[in-house]
Formats: structure tokens, C-alpha cells, sequence
């Protein structure tokens, strides 16, 4: 694969910042706002001036972006650029909206959202030749695993979703070890983040009884081992919420996880188990989870040929 033609060299590497975390919650607010506000103006005018307004979000937020990355400000630039890139999506969306595209079933297969996930990967890869931003990198992940899922809507059987949403993690997971060898970290952060959220979703959803749920124990602590075979801390804190989700089935009723994984209201429990009990099996749950972080040199000596993990790939990249 010729990664120097979809993922450009020197992509953007800044470490965690007071600054940076500002831009970042400043543009997820943004994001929100605006989306929100192009809802109320599409109940207001009407789905034809619904697409002019997102092109002018578009275009607003493209302009601001190539403005402040001409100041230098590349960090910020990378955050507008994602922004107008998901806003470019909800024009796309917009206009196939407006001329009836949108919800049109072939089969029962919908072939303008698959034209509005491409039109995602197509502009956030453009857009990455520009600004380097690995940022960039969230809307192509989750388009890719939105269009496999859509593409496999077509087969029979019943767990085709769940079953591709795995396929997807794996396909992902790889994705980043091969942009990780290459030297274009940063890139990888949210194919890594992505692939082990759509990897542990699929399994989530098609466990069932206590067997699959102590299946989902054991691939909690085989993302630890990734964690620190890969430094990828992401994979860690995924491989705390399947351990808490884990000790969340075998403490309560089967369905509860999918409430808060830290539940303060207990309420009923199964088989009898008091608040005290309950309130132990999570203290058991973080001993382990802090165990798995004070067994890092041990596990470490299985892999010297590993990069030093004080050097955490994921914090060049989580605010990139």
C-alpha cells in the first residue's frame, strides 16, 4: 500500500495542551451548535435553503481553517478542517435529501447513504493532503465502518452487522500497525481507537450467556497486552470499560451494562447479592485493572524489540 499517496508525510504532531484541549472542546461545541442550529433552520425554511445553509457552513468553516493554517496555527486548522469536512456530509446529506435520494431502498439496500459515506472518506482524505491533520482520521474510520455495515445490510443472516463490525475492528487494528511502521503514528491513533470500539462493539452484541461474557473478560486483557505491544493506550482504557462491563454482567442483570459502567443507583441485584457485595466486586475489578498496569515490565519482557512505552504513541496523537 502506498501510504505517501493517501497519508502525507509529516503529519501533525502536537503533544496535549491546555491549548489544545480548549480547541478541541471549542470545536466539539461548535460542531454541536451548528448542527443543531441548521436543524432549526431547516424547520423555519424549508429543505432548499437547508442546503445553502450547509454550504455555508462548509464553506465557513474551509476558509477559517486554510486561514489559520497559513498563521501557522495547525493544530486549530485541523479541528475547522474536520468540521468542514462533517459539514461538508450534511450538505451531501441535504441535497440527497432534497431530491429524494436519501432514504430511496433498491432491495432493501440504500444506495445514497453509500454515495454520502464515500463523499465523507473523498473529502477528509482531501482534506488531509492539505492539512495533515490526523484528526482527519475519525470521520474516514467511522465512514469506512458505517459503509461496511451498510454494504453487508444485504446478506440473510441475522448477524451479519455484528459479525462485519468485528471484520471492521480487525480491518482497522491492521490498518494502524501498518501506519505505525511506517512512521506516521499520529495517523493511527483513530484507526486504532475506531477498530477496537467497532471490534468490542461486535462482540458485545453478539455475546450471550455467561461463557460470551467471560469471552469478553479475556479480550479485555488481550487489549492490554495490545496496549503495551503497540503503545497504544487506547486500547487500555477499551480493555477497562470491557473489564467493568464484564464485572457489570456477573454483579447485576444481564442487560444492565448497557447503562453507566460505574452504576451508584444498585437497585435489585441478582441472586441476592447486597449493596456491600456489589460494592466489592468492583473494588475486586479495579485491583485487577491496576494489577494489569503494575504488570507492564513483565509483560514488556516478552517484546524488546518494542518501542519504549514512555513514549506513548497515543500522546503525540489524541490532540492531533
Amino acid at each position: 500500500m502506498d501510504l505517501e499517496r493517501l497519508l502525507p508525510a509529516d503529519p501533525v504532531r502536537p503533544h496535549w495542551s491546555s491549548q489544545n484541549a480548549l480547541l478541541y472542546i471549542g470545536g466539539l461545541v461548535v460542531l454541536v451548535a451548528i448542527s443543531t442550529l441548521l436543524g432549526i433552520l431547516g424547520d423555519l425554511h424549508g429543505d432548499g435553503a437547508l442546503v445553502g445553509y450547509g454550504a455555508v457552513a462548509c464553506v465557513a468553516s474551509l476558509g477559517l481553517a486554510l486561514g489559520l493554517h497559513e498563521q501557522g496555527q495547525r493544530v486549530a486548522a485541523g479541528v475547522l478542517a474536520t468540521l468542514a469536512v462533517v459539514f461538508f456530509t450534511l450538505f451531501v446529506a441535504f441535497l440527497e435529501n432534497l431530491i429524494g435520494i436519501l432514504d430511496a431502498d433498491i432491495e432493501d439496500f440504500q444506495p445514497g447513504t453509500l454515495v454520502l459515506e464515500a463523499a465523507t472518506i473523498a473529502a477528509a482524505l482531501a482534506a488531509l493532503r492539505r492539512f495533515r491533520a490526523p484528526l482527519l482520521m475519525l470521520p474516514i474510520a467511522i465512514a469506512f465502518w458505517i459503509t461496511v455495515i451498510d454494504v453487508g445490510s444485504v446478506l440473510s443472516w441475522g448477524a451479519s452487522e455484528e459479525v462485519l463490525s468485528v471484520v471492521v475492528g480487525i480491518t482497522l487494528g491492521l490498518a494502524g500497525f501498518t501506519v505505525d511502521r511506517d512512521r506516521r503514528e499520529p495517523y493511527g491513533f483513530w484507526l486504532h481507537t475506531v477498530g477496537g470500539v467497532a471490534f468490542g462493539g461486535g462482540v458485545l452484541a453478539l455475546v450471550k450467556g455467561d461463557l460470551g461474557w467471560a469471552l469478553v473478560g479475556l479480550i479485555s486483557i488481550g487489549y492490554v497486552a495490545l496496549a503495551y505491544r503497540l503503545a497504544r493506550s487506547s486500547y487500555a482504557v477499551l480493555a477497562t470499560i470491557g473489564i467493568l462491563a464484564t464485572t457489570t454482567y456477573f454483579t447485576f442483570d444481564a442487560v444492565s451494562f448497557l447503562g453507566p459502567f460505574l452504576p451508584f443507583d444498585t437497585g435489585e441485584t441478582e441472586d441476592g447479592l447486597d449493596p456491600w457485595q456489589v460494592a466489592l466486586c468492583f473494588v475486586v475489578a479495579g485491583l485487577f485493572i491496576v494489577l494489569l498496569g503494575l504488570l507492564h515490565d513483565r509483560l514488556r519482557a516478552f517484546w524488546p524489540d518494542a518501542d519504549d512505552p514512555r513514549r506513548d504513541r497515543d500522546e503525540l496523537a489524541t490532540d492531533a
